[in-house]
């Protein structure tokens, strides 16, 4: 009797943990088909497309219980450049891009930085080997993928037992046009840059 009952505590153990990591699975995938979705044509930095996905970036940040920890206490880091479909050219378009950036405050001495870039190419103006007329490159792996990715460590880390560091969770804009948003915190960080532990970068996870 007692091997029985300890038989079924086993198997209701692992159907509960099989099913939250088909929960954990569905959520990954639903961030992904949101981000890559012809809706936000492309997540090009600085258009509307990447402005929804930086809203979508802090709802599923505030749902995983994270801070704001952008500028003056906001979600956001904004930076200002000149978009140019070749980078060789002179001039551009003004545009602004947007680090969204969150954090799980542990009350650590030290920081543990846990980042992704979420922009991608737009329509293939740039960055793309596409030939033919404009058409919107979702990318899904890239970083889609890597940025659903942030979520799901931010949701683990909140139920963690690991609290010796804090988590500074940043969703990059502008890394395909040269790295600019991660440039950008490097040059003007929201956190003191002496208090971090190490960083974590994911790319092209899927």
């Amino acid at each position: 009797m007692k091997i029985q009952k300890i038989t079924l505590l086993i198997l209701f153990a692992f159907c509960l943990n099989f099913t939250r990591a088909q929960e954990n699975l569905m959520d990954l995938q639903v961030d992904v088909v949101y981000l890559s979705s012809d809706l936000l044509t492309g997540r090009e930095t600085g258009t509307d497309g990447e402005t929804m996905a930086a809203q979508y970036i802090v709802k599923r940040f505030e749902e995983a219980g994270l801070k704001p920890a952008g500028k003056e206490g906001s979600w956001f880091q904004s930076f200002d450049f000149k978009f140019n479909a070749n980078p060789h050219a002179a001039g551009g378009e003004a545009r602004t891009g947007k680090n969204v950036v969150g954090l799980l405050d542990n009350g650590a001495k030290t920081t543990v930085v846990i980042g992704a870039h979420y922009d991608h190419v737009g329509l293939g103006h740039f960055g793309s080997r596409h030939t033919g007329a404009p058409a919107i490159h979702n990318g899904a792996d890239d970083n889609a993928s890597g940025t659903a990715g942030l979520f799901y460590l931010a949701e683990a880390l909140q139920k963690s037992t690991a609290k010796n560091n804090n988590y500074l969770f940043i969703a990059f804009s502008g890394e395909e046009l040269g790295l600019y948003g991660s440039k950008y915190f490097a040059n003007n960080p929201t956190i003191d840059l002496s208090t971090i532990n190490y960083m974590l970068n994911i790319d092209i996870i899927s």
